[in-house]
């Protein structure tokens, strides 16, 4: 089998046989040349503490990239207002589906003599602030999945409601073409910003996010389910950005562009 069919068929049968309570559509997955200018672009954008994909694993010659979008029933379940365990539960979930999404493929392709190293990302706020040595959502965007929208998340053709995955392979693969249209509504002109309306914290404007004031809300969410010792906002991503616009279409998840909290 070629390499990037067995890779996209690890990572959709891995998912489409999951077990977790959440539920999750079918999933995007893209790739990048390690050597692709627009990872400089992007370490000249995010720091210089941000490294390029050879920095950490100098064979690598692809980028993988994998978006996992969740099911529609959580989308509108996380329409409530407040902290929605559901929503904190899918962190939760997607973190171990990603986990053994990536070791399967490093278990397949070692098989066949590639090594497959998932970047490690130290998150050391009391140290260094927001700042980590790798961005998935960086990588998927490299990798063509999607563009990046005001509520700072990558929207994807499948919208930007779900989580990403990425790994760093020893073998090529050819690259997948970054889209020339613009995903995010108010980024090509439209009338939106819901998703500056529903950021519980005040973290997002038109203009900016504050890091600080997101971080502190989603410390705020973990006490509301200490069990799951995990955080799960996610408010700035029910936006109409959320699901792929034939999904939108329908009257089951219409709310998502007009509802308010609490209805």
């Amino acid at each position: 089998m070629e390499l990037k069919n067995k890779i996209e068929t690890i990572i959709k049968n891995t998912v489409a046989n999951s077990d977790t309570k959440t539920r999750y559509r079918e999933p995007i997955i893209g790739f990048a040349s390690t050597t692709d200018p627009i990872f400089m672009e992007i370490k000249q954008i995010v720091g210089f503490h941000h490294l390029n994909p050879k920095e950490i694993f100098p064979e690598a010659k692809t980028v993988v990239s994998f978006f996992l979008p969740f099911d529609k029933e959580l989308v509108k379940q996380n329409l409530k207002s407040g902290v929605v365990k559901e929503s904190i539960q899918a962190s939760v979930d997607t973190s171990h589906l990603i986990g053994e999404i990536n070791e399967r493929i490093k278990t397949e392709l070692a098989k066949e003599g590639i090594t497959a190293i998932v970047p490690k990302i130290i998150f050391d706020y009391k140290n260094n602030g927001f700042n980590v040595s790798w961005s998935h959502k960086s990588a998927a965007y490299a990798a063509g999945i999607g563009t990046f929208g005001v509520n700072q998340m990558l929207i994807t053709k499948a919208g930007c409601a779900g989580r990403i995955g990425s790994l760093l392979i020893s073998a090529e693969i050819p690259p997948t073409p970054r889209p020339k249209e613009e995903f995010c509504r108010h980024k090509r002109g439209e009338k939106c910003l819901i998703c500056v309306d529903r950021c519980q914290s005040g973290a997002l404007s038109s203009t900016g996010f504050d890091k600080e004031k997101c971080f502190m809300q989603l410390q705020e969410d973990i006490k509301a389910y200490p069990e799951l010792n995990q955080h799960g906002c996610g408010k700035c991503t029910t936006g109409p950005c959320t699901l792929d616009p034939a999904e939108l279409e329908e009257d089951s998840v219409k709310s998502l562009t007009t509802n308010v909290f609490g209805n």
